[in-house]
């Protein structure tokens, strides 16, 4: 057979997909990829990734498979395909097993070129065995970063992608990205021991996006200032909150202020979550308030406003994020609603996540002082944390306890594994209809899940597996039928009343391999990164320049006309109120506060700064007792002293008090801005 060629490309690119030219990056692709080399592709979002893969998959012979992270996007690029007539499927958690039995008799016959297939799928029997055989011609990894230890969204389901790649017979291998550093491209590279790659990088830049940062104290400030930027400016509009509760939150503030909006998030069931994305991708609602892992689902070329209420954890997942907006290529804006405070909530989940040695070693210690003579041990998070001094906090040692777990120094007991807490999420139509046959095992546990609680089933109730009709087998039979149907997303479900215990009590802690490096490294790795946004979020320079250079794009240039900073224009001042009114109480504000003296050393308070100053020791003790540092570490008197008399209102005056410097500016200001703000809107009422 003659290997096609890119012209050939070029054709098939006119006939099946309508477009006349390649965009920058994928006729590179494409080639190298018809050439036999493997790629590492990284493109903007909006840059046409799918399409790297996608042509040369339609004219290679065999199989292509896609590895995907995401049902929503899987299904979304599968549904095109299948939309203009090309031969392709998905297999993932929503399908029936006769319905992945179907498709892969599919591959099996020849009739289907790509193939997309979520990473977790290799976990089940044969699946790349069988696709070995069917031949791979091409495998696609799409969201390759998240094969990377150091990149913004690590999967550990994604380093069975190695082994996948090995047992499919080593096809080429195409890898595509929109976020990845230098150093996760190298790390993508090595974990896949992919030959001699060719990278194409066409550039992080989306010239037609305006970046924004609007400084707010605090959330109410944050609300307001949402409010007033989507009715300033028009268009489809995505809301990225970092968790469920947050979305419902501001969906509701949303709805009050008489914008139309709608959540989106895991908590939600088939059916509503369906309803959401059809209103926003018909545009019966205006905006969409979404969690960022089920906001990359949302695939809609005119959104013309992203806003972030929260900081990001990471520059790689703001910029991801914020690359929903313009896919079209017109002109949109990316805000950003910063408060200091914001890096508090990622340092409090970064901890937890890669916990100090210290902490580990200390959590082993009390699970062995509390542990009775079989190692068994009954204590929940809190208890332990209370056991540990200085005392940590709980994520940090369920972060402790997996730690252990990995190793092998601490087990799952079978204690109350029995009881269980149930929260059904699926429709009864797609219960009746993808749980067929009086024989399926998950329909019969759900019909006695639902026999034994009822309605409660739907807000959630607490079930003992052990209560349940003989003919269901108990806990043992049970767990792994839960655990299918929370992977098809039928329902959720957690233990209630389970134990630890040891492997050996009278064993040290040394004995068990726990890598400190690796530990140090992440943990160091994501601060880092936490940092980067900050700095981000702060900086007078260019805004594009800034995440381009950190990206190690070679465009990155000094100044651009797409940055409130470039622009010269304050992002708080663009939405708030123009009138004459407010112009003259801003310039009466500047006067006043050009006019403040310079206090000198022996300065004396009135009866007011007296009060305030009493609150900001309040403070200060509090900071004081969390760090276990004296208090004049955090702050000295004198410094105490002249915030009470000047009272500022900003980080930049809050830096212009004598003994305040970047490292206290960053840990300490916001809380003493929050005292010194209630303490004004006090003496004001």
């Amino acid at each position: 057979m003659v290997k096609p060629t890119i012209q050939d490309a070029r054709r098939l690119l006119k006939s099946a997909f309508d477009y006349d030219n390649f965009r920058p990056g994928q006729e590179a692709a494409v080639s190298a990829i018809l050439a036999g080399r493997d790629t590492v592709v990284v493109l903007p979002t909006g840059g046409g990734k799918s399409l790297c893969f996608q042509v040369p998959a339609l004219l290679m012979p065999g199989l292509t498979v896609v590895v995907s992270p995401l049902i929503s996007l899987m299904k979304d690029q599968v549904d095109a395909l299948v939309a203009r007539g090309l031969p392709a499927a998905f297999i993932n958690s929503t399908l029936t097993s006769g319905q992945v039995s179907d498709r892969l008799a599919r591959v099996d016959r020849g009739e289907i070129k790509l193939l997309y297939v979520a990473p977790e799928r290799f976990d089940f029997g044969r699946t790349a065995e069988r696709l070995r055989k069917a031949g791979v011609s091409l495998l696609a990894i799409d969201e390759a970063h998240c094969i990377s230890q150091w990149g913004h969204d690590f999967r550990p389901s994604y380093l069975r992608v190695k082994t996948v790649h090995q047992a499919l017979g080593s096809p080429t291998t195409i890898t595509l990205t929109a976020t990845a550093t230098p150093e996760v491209r190298r790390d993508i590279v090595r974990e896949l021991a992919l030959r001699n790659p060719e990278t194409i990088i066409t550039g992080f830049d989306r010239p037609n996006l305006t970046y924004y940062v609007v400084p707010a104290k605090n959330d109410a400030e944050k609300e307001k200032r949402l409010v007033e930027i989507l009715r300033n400016r028009g268009g489809l509009a995505v809301i990225y909150a970092s968790t469920r509760r947050a979305v419902d939150h501001l969906t509701t503030v949303l709805e009050r202020s008489k914008i139309p909006a709608y959540g989106y998030h895991a908590g939600l069931d088939d059916r509503r979550r369906h309803e959401v994305q059809e209103a926003f991708m018909t545009e019966k609602i205006r905006a969409i308030v979404a969690t960022n892992a089920f906001g990359m689902g949302i695939d809609k070329p005119n959104v013309r406003l992203v806003v972030h209420y929260a900081m990001p954890g990471t520059l790689e997942a703001y910029y991801q994020e914020a690359g929903r907006a313009g896919r079209d290529g017109l002109h949109s804006d990316v805000f950003l609603l910063h408060s200091f405070p914001d890096r508090f909530t990622h340092e409090f989940f970064i901890k937890g996540s890669y916990p100090e040695r210290e902490v580990v070693e200390k959590t082993y210690d009390a699970l062995k002082k509390i542990s009775d003579d079989q190692g068994f041990v009954s204590a929940e998070p809190e208890d332990l944390a209370r056991a540990i001094k200085p005392k940590p906090n709980t994520r940090e040692i369920e972060g402790a306890l997996r730690i252990l777990t990995r190793a092998g120094a601490v087990t799952l007991s079978g204690g109350e594994h029995a009881r269980v807490h149930v929260r059904l999420l699926a429709t009864p139509d797609r219960i009746k209809r993808e749980l067929t046959g009086e024989s399926n095992s998950e329909l019969g546990l759900l019909r006695a899940l639902w026999r034994g609680v009822g309605p409660a089933l739907r807000t959630g109730a607490v079930v003992d597996l052990d209560g349940l009709p003989p003919g269901l087998g108990g806990s043992a039979a049970a767990t792994p039928l839960l655990e299918t149907l929370q992977d098809r997303q039928f329902l959720v479900w957690d233990r209630l009343g389970s134990g630890l215990y040891l492997s050996d009590r009278t064993a040290s802690l040394s004995r068990f391999k726990v890598d400190w490096v690796i530990l140090d490294r992440r943990r160091a790795a994501e601060l880092s990164k936490l940092q980067a946004v900050q700095r981000y979020a702060y900086t007078r320079e260019c805004r594009r320049g800034f995440v381009l250079r950190y990206f190690g794009d070679p465009a990155a240039s000094a100044a651009c006309a797409g940055c409130d900073n470039c622009l010269g224009i304050r992002a708080v001042a663009a939405v708030e109120d123009e009138s004459p009114t407010s112009q003259r109480r801003e310039k009466t504000s500047r006067q006043s506060r050009s006019r403040v003296p310079e206090l000198a050393d022996d300065f004396t308070v009135g009866p007011a700064e007296e009060r305030l100053l009493a609150t900001l020791k309040t403070v200060r003790t509090a900071i004081a007792r969390e760090e276990q540092v004296p208090p004049y570490i955090v702050f000295s008197d004198r410094t105490l002293t002249e915030l009470a008399v000047r009272r500022p209102r900003s980080l930049t005056a809050f830096e212009r008090v004598r003994g305040v410097g970047p490292m206290k500016l960053e840990r300490y200001a916001a809380r003493f801005l929050d005292a010194i703000s209630k303490a004004d809107d006090t003496e004001a009422a």
